[in-house]
């Protein structure tokens, strides 16, 4: 599917700057060694995908080559990176009161109150919100320290802060509701990436999958990626944690068959049909080899 990049916000712009001695994110370098450009650009790419999932939508990018050249591109939250073929949009400074006029704006002369007229408000419905929309003004400062704890590196403070305003959005608008699933998809991609705790990784991708899945979350690729990630890990921890991965095991398999994921479901099941101990029967005294 290809990203549609005049529905991605102007903001925020990215750049990626890649030079002969390394690369860097808006001017924050990222650890990679000296010298390999392709590795330095994966690594670049990799970054911005984690931002694009915590903000759980594409992201603008501005790649600059040693060359001089630059590329603007769209980067998913699943990593797909789409090149654009023409410039990212110029976002205009706020326009300031009586810029332009040379003058100082009107003077406001006010109006005597009309007396009050008894009447029923009409009922204004709230607006729906779209997926990847900001979060409300009262959790856009817990955000923002997510974002800077997770740019400083500081990725248990993220995983935090993420967990507690997940649980404030799904007090003030229940489990289902876009900014809820948003901040619990940055959340999965969080823990995934610190790698510390593989059953509870695996927990946590397969409540995201499935809650992603019955909310309708957009986009449904991050949908299959959580899901995707899901498998993967539970594979990594059958090779560690047989005992474990055998638990976690039922849950899996339903959130891939909700998934329609057949294949993936049928690798689960034949892990744990050889994995479980198959019962002997007892030795009939009747047949040959029970007689004395």
């Amino acid at each position: 599917m290809t990203t549609d990049a005049g529905q991605v916000p102007a903001t925020p712009l990215y750049t990626i700057t890649l030079t002969g001695s390394g690369v860097s994110i808006d001017g924050e370098p990222v650890g990679v060694p000296a010298g390999d450009l392709p590795a330095a650009r994966l690594a670049a790419l990799a970054e911005i995908r984690v931002r694009a999932a915590l903000r759980g939508r594409p992201v603008r990018v501005t790649a600059k080559e040693p060359d001089g050249s630059a590329w603007p591109l769209v980067v998913d939250p699943d990593g797909r990176v789409t090149t654009l073929s023409v410039p990212h949009p110029v976002v205009p400074p706020p326009a300031r009161a009586g810029a332009g006029s040379g003058r100082s704006a009107a003077p406001v002369v006010p109006v005597a109150p009309a007396a009050p007229v008894a009447s029923v408000a009409p009922v204004v419905p709230e607006p729906a919100v779209t997926w990847g929309a900001p979060l409300p003004a009262a959790h856009q400062e817990a955000w923002a320290r997510l974002l800077a704890a997770h740019g400083a590196g500081d990725t248990t403070t993220a995983i935090a802060l993420a967990e507690r305003t997940e649980a404030a959005l799904e007090a003030e608008y229940g489990p289902l509701h876009p900014h809820t699933v948003q901040v619990l998809s940055a959340r999965a991609w969080l823990v995934l990436g610190r790698r510390d705790d593989l059953s509870a990784t695996v927990q946590l991708l397969v409540r995201t999958a499935l809650r992603r899945r019955r909310a309708g979350a957009e986009p449904r690729s991050e949908t299959a990626q959580v899901a995707g990630n899901a498998h993967a890990a539970w594979r990594s921890l059958a090779a560690t944690d047989p005992r474990r991965a055998l638990e976690l095991s039922g849950p899996l398999t339903d959130m891939l068959e909700e998934l329609g994921w057949p294949d993936h479901t049928q690798d689960v099941v034949r892990w744990v049909e050889e994995a479980t101990p198959r019962p002997t029967l007892p030795e009939d005294p009747a047949s040959p080899e029970g007689r004395t």
